[in-house]
Order: structure tokens, then C-alpha cells, then sequence
């Protein structure tokens, strides 16, 4: 058996709702077509921050899609014309209060293949310090919280850190949160 890749014939904007577009496609595949639909969505930040002592600064905030409170690294929308790296440490501060004196890539990921083409990309930020209180936008109600990296794989375990982008953006900083600075 050999895999067909369906062909999209047309493509509209079904509808735009603030930062995400739905987009409706018209699919054909071997004899079948159908409709799919897919979000537009910018690219993503998350930052795995860690203070000079190793404990990580991750944020809690309400979520309307669990509807619950939840722990992940701190991240958000990459703004039209905003550089990834920039994104990432202006979140870090708008959601935490922290800043950091330096930034490292942990590669990209994309966050829902069968729903959306965008990117999250992922940042180890080193020498975390607590700046000033956490200022983001009207919508956000955020708090940092520092924990030691065996709480952080705890709470992973556990289910209190179940945000996926912030899951594998953990498990990509913990080896290197004790390590020198590539």
C-alpha cells in the first residue's frame, strides 16, 4: 500500500477571529474530495528560564482552554516584524518579571501538525533575574514561580506541568540548565 497525499483544489478564509484564521480547504485524494480545515496562526516563543542558581522561573496563569491554572514556561506570539529571540526574552519579562542575561535556541517545533504550519520555538535563557512585576497585556493575569529542576521533572511527571510547547521545551533545557553556556 503506497501512500496518497491529497491535493487541495481551493482555499478560503472561513473566518478570522483576533490572532487565528480558519481556513477552509477543498481536498481531493485518489476518488475522494472533502472539506478540511486548518488555523493560521504566528510562530510561538517558549523560554525555559534558569536563575545563576539553577532554579527554573516558569509562569502560572489561567487558561480558558482547560479552564484551570496552569504552570508552563513562559511564551507567547511572535509580533509581525519581531525577531523569535527578541519574542522570547519580552515574554519571559511581560509574563514573569524576570529578564536574562543570556538566550539559547533549543530548536523549533510545530505545535499541531494536523491543524496549523506554524512554529514554536524553543529558548534555554540563563541568568534569570527577577526585574521588576510581571506586565502583560490586559488579557493576562500571570505569577512566576521558581522551582529546582527535580520539582520541575516532578511536576511534569505529575501533571502539573501538562502544557506540551512548555514539556518539550523542559525536556530540551534540562541537560544543558547545569552545563556551561554553548
Amino acid at each position: 500500500m503506497s501512500l496518497t497525499i491529497p491535493r487541495r483544489r481551493a482555499s478560503a478564509v472561513a473566518g478570522s477571529f483576533g490572532p487565528l484564521a480558519v481556513h477552509r480547504h477543498d481536498v481531493v485524494a485518489a476518488d475522494l474530495s472533502y472539506p478540511c480545515f486548518t488555523l493560521e496562526l504566528a510562530d510561538w516563543v517558549s523560554v525555559a528560564a534558569i536563575t545563576d542558581a539553577g532554579e527554573f522561573v516558569l509562569v502560572q496563569q489561567y487558561r480558558h482552554g482547560v479552564d484551570a491554572v496552569t504552570i508552563e514556561t513562559a511564551g507567547g506570539i511572535v509580533d509581525p516584524g519581531e525577531e523569535p529571540a527578541r519574542a522570547a526574552l519580552r515574554e519571559l519579562q511581560e509574563e514573569t518579571g524576570y529578564a536574562a542575561s543570556s538566550l539559547e535556541p533549543l530548536g523549533w517545533v510545530h505545535p499541531n501538525t494536523a491543524l496549523q504550519a506554524n512554529r514554536c520555538h524553543l529558548y534555554l535563557a540563563r541568568g534569570a533575574r527577577l526585574v521588576g512585576e510581571p506586565d502583560g497585556d490586559e488579557h493576562e493575569s500571570t505569577e512566576a514561580v521558581v522551582m529546582t529542576a527535580s520539582e520541575v521533572t516532578a511536576a511534569m511527571q505529575d501533571g502539573r506541568i501538562s502544557h506540551c510547547l512548555a514539556v518539550i521545551t523542559l525536556l530540551r533545557a534540562l541537560p544543558l540548565a547545569s552545563a556551561a553556556p554553548r
